[in-house]
């Protein structure tokens, strides 16, 4: 794999939210879905101001199947906030599970130094591993941020990214993340008969006040007040968020084929 080809994902506005006058900075991932007129608005949304970012709700019930889309939201959120520690934080759980925007940030925040510790070869590698999926707006940042680096951070750059890869490349951490969601969602339909309605938090309705299991089903106590959805129906919400988590992945096995499949050669 060529260090240097690798394309990515959508920068937005500008670099870093220290200077971000552009909500779309940190949200460019495709849109998630809305729950009609009961659940949460889409996660990712893209004309968004950074106040908007900053009390932006991460539903808590997708943590449990989807880690990467979770901690990411998150992690944005404390980004907005101006906590860049627990942001940094919370990204690196994401990208570990595969979500290359967060990959993407992480880089971009190194590389600038605008939300942390100043470290261009670190965020060269970050934005290396954002790159995987060939997207064509990471080619242009990464290309660009490539090309401003010294021989010696390209060299120190070509190193970190390399001994990253056993952790964040899409054979281990989307592959991770692909089987968790498949393990969970699956077991989500065979626990649950025919008709039968549960509640996930934050899927079923913008905010749960309590805290809640992952997902109860048909629980006099809900904490969905009433708002339970079909199996079928989360299953499907599920589903999208997955197919946004692993777009670009050639990996990623579709809709509907619940299996794991072999990882592309390099």
């Amino acid at each position: 794999m060529d260090f240097r080809s690798l394309g990515g994902v959508i920068l937005a506005g500008a670099l870093g939210l220290a200077s971000c006058a552009s909500a779309a900075s940190i949200g460019q991932q495709k849109s998630a879905p809305t729950t009609g007129g009961t659940g949460s608005a889409s996660l990712f949304e893209i004309d968004r101001t950074v106040d908007d970012l900053s009390k932006v709700y991460c539903p808590q019930g997708l943590e449990h199947f989807l880690p990467g889309s979770y901690y990411y939201c998150v992690g944005v959120r404390d980004l907005a906030r101006g906590n860049y520690p627990r942001s940094r934080r919370m990204l690196r759980i994401a990208a570990g599970w595969g979500n290359k925007s967060a990959q993407f940030l992480l880089g971009i925040g190194y590389f600038k130094g605008d939300t942390g510790r100043l470290d261009r070869p670190l965020g060269l590698a970050w934005m290396g591993l954002a790159a995987e999926r060939r997207d064509p707006n990471y080619t242009s940042i990464f290309t660009s941020a490539w090309q401003q680096a010294t021989p010696q951070e390209r060299a120190r750059a070509q190193a970190l990214w390399q001994s990253m890869l056993p952790t964040y490349e899409d054979a281990h951490a989307a592959r991770r993340a692909e089987m968790r969601f498949e393990h969970e969602r699956d077991a989500l339909v065979a626990r649950s008969s025919a008709g039968q309605q549960v509640c996930i938090a934050g899927l079923n309705v913008s905010h749960i006040s309590t805290v809640v299991p992952e997902y109860q089903a048909n629980n006099n106590m809900s904490a969905c007040g009433g708002a339970d959805l079909p199996v079928e129906l989360v299953a499907k919400k599920l589903d999208v968020y997955a197919e946004q988590l692993f777009d670009g992945w050639a990996g990623h096995v579709s809709v509907g084929a619940l299996k794991a499949v072999e990882a592309p050669s390099k």
